[in-house]
């Protein structure tokens, strides 16, 4: 019987090529129990989870036009955290999973390539983790409804593709960049911030927008004054990139990548910008993009990059080598920072005792040096900075001013010292 092979979506693809020792293009999703994780639990839970969500298992291979998926016997082996977050995953001349499944203590921790899959549908993979393995536990799911069936592995790209919308149109100018160097190879910082929904509802409120808006208005603020201190050169635009989950615009229940970037600029050359001002540019800006005629366009130039005849046409050899400067120059190099919010997540309830917390850590990236993740559950929100630098003004700033508006943070970090 042949192999199945699968190949990457159009997000996936990109996500490969530009892997490198510090672009790992893994983020982490992580669930933190009540009670230890008794290892051998986890892994009966995690060969379970992939009978149902075959999918998931597969390895990753070169072709030689393109990166695909292989489905394989072979079975991935939980292990116990002991390295830095969202490391690389792919090894030359090895057959590797484009996943690992970690636990420490009381954490399970899953992470992902972009190669893969996207936060929505690693988030649909880890509840389906944490319900296995809670019914090892003991822990009775019987009335739990499965609804894996309706899941699939399409490319919805090509899906809401349609040749007649135009491409984006609108033109980036080189983003500001935080003046902070890059720590050592395979060191990863984070820093996570844990607040009521509630007390960030109050304070977004104030100001009439949503919870997204006023975290983008408070992080770019805070990148204005940063650049306002620290550069005598000419000022650049502060771009935020907000990845957003096109499931929530066109209907589909694809585990692959499934979702596009979206540009928020606020540019200090202009003038000067009060708090207030920032709030409605960025409200305007996504009022612009979040509908799906805009979106739309998106979707159209991400795919006819991926069609384009002469980018199908050159040997993987030659993609691996130019995709990260394209990728840097008509991506990174656009954005100041990045913040994707995974939203709110829900349990039965009959697996809600057992689990305290979600955690959301961005991949790392060397063009944008610090992301922010951010997930909510049980009504706490936690914010997770992840940054390739020692330099931890950012974090601070952040976190202070949440706190100066009257806002309880709980924060945790792997560093040494915050």
């Amino acid at each position: 019987m042949e192999t199945d092979w699968y190949k990457l979506d159009s997000a996936g693809k990109l996500y490969a090529s530009t892997v490198s020792s510090r672009v790992s293009t893994v983020f982490r999703l992580s669930v933190t129990m009540y009670k230890s994780i008794n290892a051998k639990f986890l892994q009966e839970a995690l060969e379970e989870t992939l009978e149902e969500i075959s999918s998931f298992k597969v390895i990753v291979k070169k072709g030689f036009f393109w990166y695909y998926f292989e489905e394989t016997k072979a079975m991935p082996t939980v292990s116990k955290e002991h390295y830095y977050p969202c490391s690389n995953l792919f090894f030359k001349g090895r057959n590797t999973f484009p996943f690992r499944v970690l636990y420490y203590n009381k954490k399970i921790s899953l992470e992902l390539s972009h190669m893969l899959t996207d936060g929505t549908g690693g988030i649909e993979f880890l509840k389906l983790l944490v319900r296995n393995y809670l019914k090892k536990e003991g822990v009775s799911v019987s009335c739990i409804k499965k609804e894996r069936n309706n899941f699939n592995f399409d490319n919805a790209f090509f899906r809401y593709y349609e040749k007649l919308v135009p491409n984006w149109q609108d033109t980036l100018a080189k983003a500001y960049k935080l003046p902070i160097r890059l720590d050592k190879r395979g060191v990863y910082h984070v820093t996570t911030g844990k607040l009521k929904i509630d007390s960030l509802k109050d304070l977004a409120r104030q100001y009439q927008t949503s919870i997204t808006t006023y975290l983008l208005a408070l992080y770019t603020e805070i990148l204005i004054d940063i650049q306002e201190q620290n550069s005598n050169k000419k000022k650049k635009p502060i771009t935020i990139n907000v990845p957003v989950n096109l499931r929530n615009f066109f209907e589909s229940n694809t585990l692959k990548n499934f979702f596009v970037s979206v540009p928020v600029t606020i540019d200090p050359r202009l003038g000067t910008y009060s708090f207030e001002d920032i709030i409605a540019t960025i409200s305007i800006e996504l009022k612009r993009y979040l509908n799906d005629k805009q979106l739309k366009t998106l979707i159209a130039r991400g795919v006819r990059g991926e069609r384009n005849f002469l980018l199908r046409a050159l040997p993987l050899l030659v993609k691996d080598w130019i995709s990260p400067m394209v990728h840097a120059k008509f991506g990174e190099n656009l954005y100041t920072s990045s913040i994707s919010n995974l939203g709110i997540i829900s349990l039965e309830n009959e697996l809600e005792e057992h689990v305290e917390r979600f955690e959301f850590y961005p991949p790392p990236s060397i063009g944008n040096k610090i992301k922010a993740g951010v997930i909510s559950y049980k009504g706490d929100m936690y914010i997770t900075f992840g940054n390739l630098s020692n330099d931890r003004l950012v974090e601070r700033m952040f976190f202070r001013k949440l706190v100066k508006e009257g806002v309880q943070i709980k924060i945790e970090t792997n560093r040494s010292a915050y």
